[in-house]
């Protein structure tokens, strides 16, 4: 291995795709006075007040630095990026929210942990009650009796039925029905937004691609793919990594044309997180939903979602976009 050059700083030799911007942004909070300055001006923020700013002294005072030329020093590596300069004071930009936002979501209010807690939900493979449980920044929704839909292994419990990404703070909501109900709605709108080519993060555009177990067994979990789904559809965004994956024929049902269907017949698909009852229904929807690959040259995959005696069928390429709708 090559040893990087001495004069080049860790942060210049780490740097790769991220690129001389991303890395001058890491130097400009690397400190923890900037990052103490950062918390202050959020800490006066007030959403839709009139006034958030804080003049240099108020700031001073806030975050308690005895030296006021170097204090200035340090709010100028913040200026231009990270907090902006007005008539008023100064203020939190965009992407200062964003840090601190980052920062108060992975730490939460509660100490982020969640033990196996039953949720009045009937697992749809064998009718046992499941439960959610959080580990590893993720929340999973797991089976008290069954297998569930993957193997197990050191990041997914046993007998988990879903997992998703899920910000400790998450975990202050008052009853584990609620922590299900929103990882449910959370998860499916980023889902939507990815299969829209959109990164729910970053706002960059998004690369998605069907994945198809060439050696599936499907009468349990298959033991090539490691999920009970022969249909993986997996999507990366070309500038942030941020990555989700997931059957590509339950993640429609988000789509207009899908919520229309089931509008039309009375089931109301939506992102009401205090309606628990019909996360649930939706959830039972949605595990109706039956994919097929139809051709992997180009990749096709007919999706049929069937309710009230009625069914819809599309066809869906390999971004997740639906090319044909069925009679």
């Amino acid at each position: 291995m090559e040893n990087r050059n001495a004069t080049e700083s860790p942060l210049d030799s780490a740097a790769g795709a991220a690129g001389a911007r991303a890395v001058n942004a890491f130097k400009r909070v690397g400190d923890e006075t900037r990052l103490a300055i950062l918390l202050a001006l959020w800490e006066a923020y007030e959403p839709f007040a009139g006034d958030n700013a804080l003049s240099f002294s108020e700031l001073l005072d806030q975050v308690d630095y005895d030296t006021s030329g170097n204090f200035s020093y340090h709010l100028q590596k913040l200026e231009g990026h990270f907090v902006e300069s007005t008539s008023d004071g100064y203020r939190l930009k965009q992407a200062g929210h964003r840090l601190v936002r980052v920062i108060i979501a992975g730490s939460g209010l509660t100490d982020g942990r969640l033990p196996p807690t039953e949720v009045d939900v009937d697992c749809q493979m064998c009718g046992a009650p499941l439960a959610v449980t959080y580990e590893n920044e993720q929340l999973y929704t797991v089976c008290t009796e069954c297998e569930g839909r993957f193997a197990s292994d050191d990041r997914k419990p046993p007998g988990a039925i879903m997992g998703f990404s899920f910000d400790p703070a998450g975990l202050s909501r008052s009853s584990p029905e609620e922590i299900f109900a929103a990882s449910v709605v959370r998860a499916m709108g980023k889902f939507t937004m990815q299969m829209g080519g959109l990164c729910p993060d970053c706002s960059s555009p998004v690369d998605g691609l069907i994945h198809i177990c060439e050696d599936h067994d499907s009468d349990a979990i298959c033991p090539n793919c490691g999920r009970r789904d022969e249909i993986q559809a997996r999507w990366v965004c070309t500038t942030c990594k941020n990555a989700g994956h997931g059957p590509p024929g339950p993640n429609l049902a988000l789509h207009p044309r899908v919520v229309a269907f089931y509008a039309d017949r009375g089931l109301d698909i939506g992102y009401n997180t205090n309606d628990f009852r019909n996360i649930v229904r939706m959830l039972r929807a949605m595990s109706n939903h039956e994919q097929e690959v139809v051709s992997t040259d180009p990749v096709r995959v007919r999706v049929t979602i069937r309710y009230e005696g009625d069914q819809l069928r599309v066809i869906i390429d390999e971004s997740m976009h639906i090319v044909e709708v069925e009679n």
